[in-house]
């Protein structure tokens, strides 16, 4: 029998989880590669109609039921190759995802973000300030991508495509540091690092009037 009354709503969603998001890539073994420098590892391949795809896998997590390991929730990305037959490339050109850093009036999915808190080092003499998120002034969210990139060179020979540097926005109490990459096809994917906690929330009624600048600018 579906549930009924007031608690309706509440039962009907409680055991919704977050499982994986999806992007098409027209070379899927560079997608890997790309994704594996942000600690994504193959979880399974498979074949989906006339494409190649896989699962991917954050290494913070186990491959299992559970939606959780160590209290990280599970971070799956599914890749999807389009057949060459598909992409139908001129010769000497290859087709990219659209950049929607300039195409901002289309709708629909704009990016998705990684929270790399975790990998700034907090300093350890700073009063107390790291149990708050306050990241180390000399070693932030540029700082990490700079070694992200050496990263990427060594093991692929490739530098990072940067859509964004690094910015700050507070949301709430909370100060962010936010970035985005292209990926390998050229989607965007934003980084995160969470470097204050205010004391005092800023107070906003209601959105602040726009100032002519684009979504992630």
């Amino acid at each position: 029998t579906p549930p009924s009354g007031n608690g309706v709503n509440r039962q009907i969603s409680s055991g919704i989880v977050s499982h994986h998001i999806a992007i098409k890539t027209r070379n899927i073994e560079n997608a890997i590669k790309f994704y594996s420098l942000l600690g994504f590892q193959v979880e399974s391949k498979f074949v989906a109609g006339p494409a190649r795809a896989a699962w991917l896998l954050h290494e913070n997590c186990s491959s299992n039921n559970s939606n959780t390991n160590n209290n990280h929730p599970q971070s799956r990305i599914e890749l999807l190759e389009v057949p060459s037959y598909m992409l139908d490339e001129p010769e000497g050109m290859q087709k990219r995802a659209i950049d929607l850093t300039k195409r901002e009036e289309l709708l629909g999915l704009n990016h998705f973000a990684l929270d790399v808190t975790a990998n700034i080092p907090r300093p350890d003499n700073d009063g107390g300030a790291s149990s708050e998120g306050t990241a180390c002034a000399l070693y932030q969210l540029q700082e990490w991508l700079d070694d992200l990139n050496a990263l990427s060179v060594d093991k692929f020979g490739r530098t990072l495509r940067v859509a964004l540097s690094p910015t700050k926005r507070i949301i709430g109490r909370e100060v962010y540091e936010m970035a985005f990459l292209y990926d390998a096809d050229g989607s965007l994917v934003e980084l995160l690092n969470h470097s204050a906690t205010l004391e005092q929330e800023m107070k906003m009624d209601g959105w602040e009037p726009w100032d002519g600048t684009g979504f992630v600018q």
